[in-house]
C-alpha cells in the first residue's frame, strides 16, 4: 500500500485533549486505510458512484494524561484522497507529511508545527490558521490557489513558485516577509493586523488586487 501521509502529535492534559478526528474525502470506489499507533486500524470506503466523505475517529488515551500519537494514511491508490480536513485541534499537532498524495486538492490544517508539502503537487486549497513554526514554505504547491492561514506565527511565508494564487487571508499573521509570485492576479486579500510586514509589500499587493477588480476584506 502507498504510504500517503503522516501526522505526529500529542495529547493535552485539558478535558478534551485525549481525542480527535480526521475527515477525508475519498475518491468514488476507492478506499484509504487510516491507522493510529494508539487505536485500531479504521478503513474508509467511498461509495462506488461518487464521492464521499468519511471520518476517522481516536481516542488517544486516558483523559489528562499527555501521550504521544502517530497517525498514517495509506491507500492502493495513491489518487484515493482528495480532500483532508483535521479535527485535531484539541491536541497539540508536531508535523504534517504528506508523502504520495497528487490527487489531494484541498487541505485545512489548523495548529501545526511544520508542514511537509512534498507529495501534494496538485494542492489548491490551504487553509493553515495558527501555524507556529518560523518559516510556511509553500514551494512544492506550484497549483495553489487559495492560502487562508490567520493569526500564524512564521515570519517568513515562501508563495513566490504559485503563480496561480488568487485568494490571501493572512488577517493578523506576524510575518515579516511575504515572497510572491510576479505573475499572481489576486481576486480577495486579507491583510488586516499584519503590523510586521513591509508597508511596500501592503502597497503592492493592494494594487495587485485593486488592478484585478479584486477585493479587500476586512478579518471574518
Amino acid at each position: 500500500m502507498n504510504k500517503l501521509i503522516t501526522i505526529i502529535g500529542e495529547t493535552v492534559e485539558w478535558l478534551e485533549g485525549n481525542h480527535g478526528a480526521l475527515d477525508i474525502k475519498v475518491r468514488r470506489g476507492c478506499s484509504v486505510t487510516v491507522k493510529c499507533d494508539r487505536c485500531r486500524d479504521v478503513v474508509l470506503t467511498a461509495q462506488p458512484d461518487y464521492e464521499t466523505w468519511c471520518r476517522a475517529e481516536f481516542c488517544f488515551s486516558k483523559r489528562g494524561v499527555i501521550v504521544p500519537y502517530q497517525i498514517e494514511v495509506y491507500s492502493e491508490n495513491a489518487g484515493s484522497l482528495l480532500e483532508l480536513v483535521d479535527v485535531l485541534w484539541d491536541t497539540k499537532v508536531e508535523s504534517v507529511s504528506i508523502h504520495d498524495c497528487p490527487s489531494l486538492i484541498s487541505l485545512r490544517f489548523h495548529n501545526v508545527n511544520s508542514f511537509d508539502f512534498s507529495g501534494c503537487p496538485n494542492l489548491e486549497y490551504l487553509d493553515c490558521d495558527y501555524y507556529k513554526g518560523t518559516i510556511l514554505d509553500l514551494t512544492a504547491l506550484t497549483h495553489l490557489k487559495s492560502l487562508r492561514c490567520q493569526s500564524g506565527e512564521a515570519a517568513t511565508i515562501e508563495l513566490s513558485k504559485s503563480p496561480s494564487v488568487i485568494s490571501l487571508d493572512l488577517c493578523g499573521c506576524k510575518m515579516k516577509t511575504l515572497k510572491v509570485s510576479n505573475q499572481i492576479s489576486l481576486q480577495s486579500l486579507c491583510i488586516e493586523s499584519c503590523g510586521n510586514l513591509k508597508t511596500q509589500t501592503n502597497t503592492w499587493l493592494e494594487k495587485n488586487v485593486t488592478d484585478n477588480d479584486g477585493s479587500i476584506k476586512g478579518s471574518y
